[in-house]
């Protein structure tokens, strides 16, 4: 079915020239078209104005079966969320509200909270409990604009519910229109099982858990929480190496602690993503912008523990890629709404409003390995399309803290 937008206040197309991604001056322009039009099915078929939708209309060169007045509106491509924790089991409000009367995130992991107590519940777990609660935030994440995911593992720390985890994220592929991305987090922590021999567990992941998950092809990407207290920059080449020669390609949690060098290693070893990067040092900038691994940048967490944000401004600056992601999960940033992942940018990372869009389009679709088919509005591109109750793109940022979305389509199909 063809479906027609017009009057478009704002269509915000992104990109007009088939780039894969924006860095320099370019991130700093989102190629709107004023009073738009857009013409789609599954894919993008036509963009312009109204008054040439009006022409084409008239001399029925174009019959759609279906036309909206979007006047007052804006369009833009749906955000693609390329970092998040969605499959899990359990509730960590007990360990916010002691956040909030003064524990550090790292006190509460030493006392058996943080990522061990989501381990705990999700070993507890069914497959099908899993998939509920991932089914659940995914369609919320879709209601406030997201058209593309990526899902890790990591709160099982065992071969069994790891494969669990990846299972009922599978599933929610068969059953979602959205694209989604899997990645295997099997170094998220360390299991408790091996808190004294932290090489063994590692030895675990390289020779038992990613051969399986290689084989069952239930990953994409293979990622490590390669930070101070977490893992070295020896277990995690180790890791990411072994992940390599099985096909899998590099997602990096690095330096959202402390400086460990962990973005420098994404940037040797040709990681796709380097995400958090709290404490990135300024010669570990210049690595990622030369290597092309892409700066994800995730101010929800920051804001959610309190700690300082990365530093969106000199790494934009300096040249690097940079996305935007929710980093959504029980512990440290419990959010699946891609708008306020926008205000916390430009409000908190100094970010502009076109360079946040970029950033959560086009940029993290590329760290998708999406951006031929999504991230944009382009002719031939599937037609992710969110159309939001606001005049102009910048309304979004203005008038925070409500959903501003109002209708999605996935692939073409109506969803919201």
């Amino acid at each position: 079915m063809q479906t027609l937008l017009f009057n478009i206040g704002s269509l915000v197309t992104i990109s007009q020239k088939g780039e894969k991604y924006k860095t320099g001056m370019a991130i700093s322009d989102v190629a709107e078209i004023k009073d738009g039009a857009i013409l789609f099915s599954e894919k993008i078929e036509w963009i312009g104005t109204s008054s040439d939708a009006k022409k084409k209309l008239d001399d029925k060169s174009i019959i759609p079966d279906k036309i909206i007045d979007a006047e007052g509106k804006t369009v833009l491509p749906g955000f693609i969320d390329s970092h998040t924790h969605i499959v899990f089991a359990g509730n960590r409000s007990d360990e916010f509200g002691r956040r909030l009367r003064g524990a550090t995130y790292q006190e509460i992991a030493e006392s058996g909270g943080g990522i061990q107590a989501t381990v705990r519940a999700t070993r507890n777990a069914t497959i099908e409990e899993l998939f509920d609660n991932g089914l659940r935030l995914a369609k919320s994440a879709i209601k406030y604009g997201t058209t593309s995911l990526e899902i890790k593992s990591g709160y099982g720390l065992d071969l069994e519910t790891e494969l669990k985890m990846l299972r009922a994220i599978k599933k929610m592929k068969e059953v979602l229109p959205i694209k989604i991305r899997t990645t295997f987090l099997g170094a998220h922590d360390f299991p408790l099982e091996y808190k004294d021999n932290h090489d063994k567990y590692v030895e675990i992941l390289c020779k038992e858990m990613l051969p399986i998950v290689a084989e069952e092809g239930l990953a994409e990407y293979c990622d490590a929480f390669v930070d101070k207290g977490y893992y070295s920059i020896q277990q995690a080449e180790r890791i990411f190496r072994s992940a390599m020669d099985l096909g899998l390609k590099i997602r990096m949690h690095a330096d959202e602690l402390a400086d460990v060098d962990a973005a420098g290693l994404a940037a040797d070893i040709g990681a796709i993503s380097a995400d958090h990067l709290l404490f990135i040092s300024d010669k570990n900038i210049d690595k990622l912008r030369d290597s092309g691994t892409v700066a994800t940048l995730l101010p929800g967490t920051a804001y959610f523990i309190r700690m300082p944000y990365a530093q969106a401004r000199k790494i934009i600056d300096r040249g690097a890629i940079v996305a935007l992601a929710t980093d959504c999960n029980p512990g440290s940033c419990f959010t699946e709404n891609m708008q306020n992942i926008l205000s916390l940018s430009v409000i908190n990372m100094r970010m502009t409003a076109e360079e946040a869009l970029n950033a959560a389009t086009l940029n993290a679709a590329h760290s998708l390995g999406y951006s031929s088919e999504a991230g944009s509005i382009e002719v031939g591109k599937d037609a992710d399309l969110i159309l939001t109750d606001t005049t102009s793109y910048i309304d979004l940022f203005y008038h925070f803290g409500v959903n501003h979305v109002d209708s999605v389509w996935v692939r073409g199909e109506l969803f919201v």
